[in-house]
């Protein structure tokens, strides 16, 4: 049943403030300042502490003999880290909705001037379909607003109740109340979390040994630092705080943790990656070389030997591939290794640019079969070729050219078929919880709030893994190439934290291998028109004939206009007054890689330079139409 004309009262009144809620956060971890003033009080009561530190085990006695005097700090503090990190979290949130509220808002003032203009009390039949589109998207919204209203209350769930305690006033917020009582036992973190930025302070004041015999003492808190890190705003104030002689010691006596730390610059991220991957690098062939010598000699390995043995095997592909990557750099596209983690499989990520002062970064997110070891030369000469051609776009646009792209290979691809994992959207769940973090990582350590400044583009089971991604954390535009399928979760344009004019997709229509990811083989009718692969199922507009469905989670064509974004050619193009060669197929960059290796081959790809999907892409994730336009 069609609906009355809309107005802005359809859509949810999201009092909240991203600055608001951020404030709170700020508010609830300055109580963490009396866990400091506890310990220093109980730090005073010992003399010559600081020589015991160079005790053995005196690092470890130190919590325990302190334990009595910092008790109560230490439960405040964790229960304030655990409410703060909600609060950010619905900081994120709100900052989206918000976003998109306004651009409904527009949306909604715009279509009742037209109404208003045809002089008719009911909505005239030609704005019926657009009336009733902005009730469906604005009833997607309030959803989206008790569902993030919802995920903070369940997350301090554990934090209220029990007696009262000594938070401080959350002045302006209406969000104080829920904190008025907190029930400590609920509380996840220790003080020792608290306590970690000041303490690798001391032993970087010491030099690099320390910092390494520290790690190698207490595996367990090192490893802690990478799988729950301090805030990124913690560590942006605590690292340029410290001295060069700190920094230098901290990059090469701890790089795992400080290469893949939010919050430090991206230069001494570099730096630091650099460092794990020379030394990582020796360190894994040394201990191969000794294992085949084992074998060799006849002593056989046993099974876990043999796993550790082939793990071995590859980190250190793995690691010479990014060594060849970081290699093939250049002054006029510097290289810096964003984050480098060595687990199964090893994961990496490379940024070409200046990301600590570029003013625009773009995330690519590849798709199906690709590795560390095997694509990541090929992936991030792809990242070059946009931030090349973006280069270009921003002169055309007299923007800003001081930006900056990522070749993120930063989680587990599928394998390439006949692997069932392309139509399953399990590993894009899960890379697409890696991609959020990641995300927030580069805007919480460039000070960016909402999605500013940041933009992505993915391409193949990529977009199945970004779209999920971008559906919860907001950036400024996405771009989508050769689509393996967006999942049910993201219904359509809308149920995305980007602007609704700031999403593309492009498939050209000699690809007959990402539609196979979205669940359905196709042949193309010759003599059908438009610039997409389209199947309507109706024989007078459908330029695709399908051969054969398969099974897939992850249907949706983002190219379709039910889905919603904004499409352009990935196809033989003529551009002012250039002719641009489309996509050969459904690969990135077979030219890229085939110049690397050296092989000739006359076959493009999406993010291959001088094509016309790059051409295209590097202008959308720029906020551009293809013809150079600025999206409001």
């Amino acid at each position: 049943m069609s609906q009355g004309l809309i107005d802005e009262s359809a859509l949810p009144t999201v009092t909240a403030t991203s600055g608001g809620v951020g404030d709170s956060a700020t508010a609830l971890r300055s109580a963490t300042a009396r866990v400091d003033r506890a310990a220093d009080d109980a730090q005073r009561s010992w003399s010559g502490i600081g020589s015991a530190l160079s005790s053995p085990g005196a690092t470890d006695a130190l919590p325990n003999a302190m334990s009595g005097a910092v008790d109560t700090a230490s439960d405040l503090a964790a229960a304030a880290s655990a409410v703060a990190t909600a609060l950010d979290a619905f900081s994120l949130e709100v900052a989206a909705i918000r976003k998109t509220r306004r651009t409904l808002a527009a949306d909604i003032e715009e279509l009742r001037a037209r109404v208003a203009a045809s002089d008719d009390d009911a909505v005239p039949p030609e704005y019926q379909v657009a009336n009733d589109d902005l009730h469906a998207r604005a009833g997607r919204l309030r959803t989206r607003w008790r569902t993030a209203q919802d995920e903070l209350s369940q997350a301090i769930a554990g934090q209220v109740g029990g007696t009262p305690q000594l938070f401080p006033a959350l002045s302006g917020n209406t969000l104080a109340a829920p904190f008025s009582r907190v029930d400590f036992t609920g509380a996840a973190l220790r003080f020792g979390d608290a306590a970690t930025l000041p303490l690798l302070s001391s032993l970087a004041a010491r030099g690099a040994d320390a910092l390494r015999d520290w790690a190698a003492a207490h595996p367990a808190q090192a490893q802690r630092m990478l799988d729950h890190p301090p805030a990124a705003t913690d560590v942006k104030a605590w690292w340029s705080g410290l001295g060069t002689g700190e920094r230098d010691a901290l990059v090469t006596g701890l790089s795992m943790v400080v290469g893949n730390l939010d919050g430090v610059r991206y230069a001494d991220r570099g730096r630091a990656n650099q460092h794990t991957l020379t030394t990582e690098l020796a360190k894994a062939k040394t201990d191969r070389l000794a294992m085949y010598e084992r074998m060799a000699g006849s002593e056989p390995l046993t099974a876990a030997e043999r796993t550790r043995y082939q793990q071995l095997v590859e980190r250190i592909a793995a690691l010479e591939s990014l060594g060849k990557t970081m290699d093939a750099g250049t002054a006029a596209a510097p290289r810096t290794i964003v984050s480098l983690t060595l687990g199964h499989p090893p994961l990496a990520a490379v940024g070409i640019g200046d990301l600590d002062s570029a003013s625009n970064v773009t995330v690519t997110v590849p798709g199906m079969g690709n590795t560390v070891a095997d694509s990541m030369q090929g992936w991030t000469g792809g990242a070059e070729n946009l931030y090349n051609e973006q280069r270009k776009a921003a002169q055309d646009a007299n923007a800003d050219r001081n930006i900056a792209t990522i070749a993120w290979m930063g989680y587990d691809t599928p394998d390439m078929p006949p692997s069932p994992d392309v139509l399953s959207s399990a590993k894009a769940l899960v890379g697409a919880e890696k991609l959020r973090g990641f995300l927030s990582g580069v805007s919480a350590t460039r000070g960016w709030e909402g999605g500013d400044h940041l933009s992505v583009v993915a391409h193949s089971y990529g977009t199945t893994t970004a779209t999920l991604a971008t559906a919860k954390t907001p950036v400024d535009n996405l771009t989508l190439l050769a689509s393996a399928g967006i999942d049910g979760r993201v219904p359509d344009v809308d149920a995305l934290a980007v602007p609704r004019e700031h999403v593309w997709a492009s498939q050209a229509k000699s690809d007959l291998v990402a539609n196979i990811g979205r669940g359905a083989v196709e042949l193309p009718r010759p003599g059908f028109g438009g610039d997409q692969p389209i199947n309507t199922g109706n024989p007078f507009t459908a330029n695709r004939t399908l051969v054969l469905s398969i099974p897939s989670t992850h249907t949706h064509n983002p190219g379709d206009p039910d889905w919603g974004a904004r499409t352009f050619s990935s196809n033989d193009e003529e551009i002012a007054g250039r002719t641009y060669p489309g996509s050969d197929g459904h690969p990135a960059t077979p030219a890229t890689e085939a110049t690397l290796t050296g092989e000739p081959t006359a076959e493009k790809g999406y993010l291959d330079a001088g094509t016309s999907s790059l051409y295209n892409t590097a202008r959308t994730s720029l906020g551009y139409t293809p013809e150079g336009q600025k999206i409001p």
